[in-house]
């Protein structure tokens, strides 16, 4: 997983995966980033594509989560 600054943009690109219960996270290589998704869904066939995430930098917030 790769993060960059864009400006006022922040940007993760890693392997997206989704989850059967509509849940998703982008696989960070040591870590795992969770998101909580919004309408409209991923497409179908999004499920472990390499993804670029653009988001303006105050929508992210980032929380410390153990398995």
């Amino acid at each position: 997983m790769r993060a960059s600054d864009e400006a006022d943009r922040i940007v993760l690109r890693g392997r997206l995966h989704l989850t059967v219960d509509g849940a998703a996270f982008l696989d960070a290589g040591a870590a795992s980033i969770l998101f909580d998704l919004a309408d409209p869904p991923p497409p179908q066939g999004a499920d472990a594509t390499w993804v670029g995430v653009r988001v303006a930098r105050h929508s992210v917030s980032l929380y410390p989560y153990h398995l």
